[in-house]
């Protein structure tokens, strides 16, 4: 799980021999947006129950809170542009201008938002790091545009996947703080807790109880982040005594729920 404390960061991503890095493609979850531009590899890309082929140009958009990582197919040079950015007052609107269905977007080569990828990747060599960050904010802002302008039929549809899974991941984040156990998760579809753990660990490479806790660790850090107190937001959010919410929350994030800092919004 990442905890993104700084609201806009930058990376230009290139691996070789992806397989040798397992540890980078690793499922997890955050509080904050999440582009990916993708250049070069062979690879699927999965948010929640969604899979997505990927291909050269494409734009990944990853919401807040959504669970997401990449399936890398070959050892073929594995290259990718990634910013990960906080909500703000400047975003906010062109946020809500991109519909929910877009996850992934296919861009043509000499388009617009290749452009600016190629030109963010110009300016981080050749701008000190106060200079590009300043400027990254704006190229962020010229992205959200583009991608809200951009036409329903660049937006690329997820491959067919279980659709059973799909109706569980419903059932837990409709449930999210009233479920107790993985039989509450069980019930509704009259299976075992056997073959629940053998979807979550063959289509999403986690265990139902990991991904339950991870989402609500992820609500809590959003309600201390507002100034919610850590002795409510447990309670809020779930988890059945302060004593494991802390060691939970300290184990994710590196630190107590009392060191939440609040977000600052520009």
């Amino acid at each position: 799980m990442q905890n993104l404390l700084t609201p806009l960061t930058y990376d230009h991503l290139c691996f070789k021999n992806p397989y040798n890095k397992p540890e980078l493609f690793m499922m997890h979850s955050h509080n904050s947006y999440e582009i990916i531009f993708f250049e070069k590899g062979e690879a699927t890309y999965v948010i929640e129950d969604r899979k997505y082929q990927l291909k050269r140009n494409d734009f990944i958009f990853i919401r807040p809170l959504r669970y997401h990582y990449i399936e890398i197919n070959s050892n073929a040079e594995y290259t990718r542009y990634n910013i990960t950015f906080n909500l703000s007052r400047k975003n906010t609107e062109l946020i809500e201008r991109i519909p929910e269905s877009l996850e992934v977007l296919n861009c043509a080569s000499e388009g617009i938002l290749a452009n600016i990828f190629q030109r963010m990747d110009y300016y981080h060599h050749s701008l000190n790091d106060a200079e590009f960050s300043n400027l990254l904010a704006a190229l962020l802002t010229e992205i959200l545009y583009n991608v809200s302008l951009s036409g329903k039929e660049q937006i690329n549809l997820p491959l067919e996947t279980s659709k059973l899974l799909k109706n569980i991941l419903t059932h837990i984040n409709d449930n999210l703080f009233t479920i107790k156990t993985v039989k509450d998760i069980c019930a509704p579809f009259f299976i075992s807790e056997q073959y629940l753990f053998r979807q979550f660990q063959e289509q999403l490479k986690i265990t139902p109880k990991k991904y339950l806790n991870a989402k609500r660790l992820l609500h809590a850090q959003k309600m201390l982040q507002l100034g919610k107190k850590p002795t409510a937001v447990y309670l809020e959010c779930g988890f059945d005594s302060y004593v494991g919410f802390y060691k939970q929350y300290l184990k994710s994030f590196g630190y107590p729920p009392s060191q939440e800092k609040h977000l600052k919004t520009l």
